[in-house]
């Protein structure tokens, strides 16, 4: 890094295999590391090919699924993982199922989360959405 640059304006996109071609079609990549932290742009629950489970619990466990794969692209993990945000179509009937799920991923201390209802997301068949933070750590 040049001498004058600010190390927190550096950034780093992250672009796993698996999201390449939502990549090349929008610019928009799977995560990007600023100063110490990894923002995780919101991932959903499609297979490898691109297809939606039309099971609520495949989805949802797909998109932790599809998140790891992005930690792990930037040498991180879950435990690194201190806030969540979630968007999900028909929320209330799939809290149960969520809740469920996040602890097969999420162990204490658990991230800040918040859970929101929508109307749709980009995709029609997608009926749940994640981002979120994670902290690099140093040696990362």
């Amino acid at each position: 890094m040049p001498e004058n640059e600010d190390a927190s304006r550096v950034r780093k996109a992250f672009i796993p295999s698996v999201w390449r071609a939502f990549y090349e079609e929008t610019g928009v990549p799977a995560a990007v590391k600023s100063g110490g932290n990894l923002y995780v742009t919101g991932h959903t629950g499609e297979s490898d090919g691109g297809v939606f489970p039309a099971d609520v619990e495949a989805q949802m466990r797909g998109t932790f699924r599809n998140i790891e794969l992005t930690l792990a692209e930037a040498g991180l993990d879950w435990q690194d993982v201190v806030a969540l945000n979630s968007y999900h179509v028909g929320f209330r009937e799939q809290v149960p199922v969520l809740l469920a799920i996040a602890a097969e991923f999420l162990e204490e201390p658990f991230p800040a989360w918040t859970a929101v209802g929508v109307t749709e997301l980009i995709d029609p068949e997608a009926v749940i959405e994640i981002s979120c933070v994670a902290v690099v750590p140093a040696s990362c």
